[in-house]
């Protein structure tokens, strides 16, 4: 299946599914008073229009923009989807936060390569988009906020947007973990040595991290991620770090309410997460 061939599947599906006019008019609402701004900026490269085309068509920026509308940064920040050079462009102090188009062209071959149900297949693309802009947030959230960082960067950027997640949503923090997971098991990624020597901590090691922070702080819904005998579809905590979460989770909020939390309207936050922020064909099925 060429991903062209998929995009345009995916925006069939969602022209015939739609989005709720409620959802629009959340959109409209969290545009004029969020300070998170977004932008689509349209890629030379033609091989690349078809992420712009389905990011304009499913609105993305738009539904992040409500779901984030909670924050209440000092400064307006600005989240743009466009064409990099590079699968990532890292956040600089005071610039915007980027979504490359090649990493989406990365995530979209991975996912047609892999999943054979085309929902899967949308679950992976927007819950690995949600989760790579919300930890370039938290990055940003620290500069803006000035919020010494001990540790990794990356380390700490993992646990706030994992926490974002889950305070602000449970069915977006759900098919967050779902899709990137599912994009972390796709992509082979194999570590040697060498990694471990790296400024960044491993890959796989941020990702159990994250995933512990959303099990730590929700374990009814990520309740598929208690280890247990068997075999699993989806990764699952080791016996040793499942019970540490609660404690790791219960960490990471008590900083968040020290520095952050009085720059978050708390009835914001009531609101997004009663709002409907998912198409149908990204609600995931939760693994047995």
């Amino acid at each position: 299946m060429t991903i062209g061939g998929g995009l345009a599947r995916f925006a069939l599906a969602a022209a015939v599914l739609g989005v709720p006019s409620a959802v629009h008019s959340q959109q409209r609402d969290a545009a004029a008073k969020s300070q998170l701004q977004i932008r689509y900026e349209a890629p030379a490269d033609a091989k690349l229009r078809p992420h712009y085309d389905e990011l304009m068509r499913r609105r993305v920026l738009e539904r992040l923009q409500g779901f984030l509308m909670p924050l209440r940064l000092p400064k307006p920040l600005l989240v743009r989807a466009a064409q990099c050079g590079a699968e990532r462009v890292p956040y600089r102090s005071g610039g915007p936060i980027t979504l490359c188009y090649e990493q989406l062209e990365r995530i979209a071959i991975i996912a047609a390569t892999h999943a054979q149900d085309p929902n899967e297949r949308s679950m992976i693309l927007f819950g690995t988009t949600v989760q790579t802009v919300l930890h370039q947030l938290a990055i940003a959230v620290f500069d803006q906020l000035d919020v010494p960082v001990w540790g990794r960067l990356h380390d700490a950027a993992d646990q706030i947007a994992a926490l974002i997640m889950v305070e602000f949503g449970e069915k977006v923090a759900l098919t967050t973990v779902l899709g990137s997971g599912k994009f972390f098991q796709y992509s082979g990624n194999t570590w040697t040595g060498a990694d471990f020597a790296r400024a960044d901590s491993p890959e796989a090691q941020r990702f159990y991290n994250f995933l512990c922070i959303a099990y730590g702080g929700d374990p009814v819904t990520f309740d598929f991620l208690k280890p247990r005998p068997g075999p699993s579809a989806f990764p699952r905590l080791t016996e040793r770090r499942a019970p540490r979460c609660e404690g790791e989770y219960l960490q990471v909020r008590h900083a968040f309410s020290l520095r952050i939390m009085s720059f978050v309207d708390p009835d914001q936050v009531v609101k997004v997460r009663a709002s409907q922020w998912l198409q149908p064909d990204e609600t995931p099925e939760v693994p047995r």
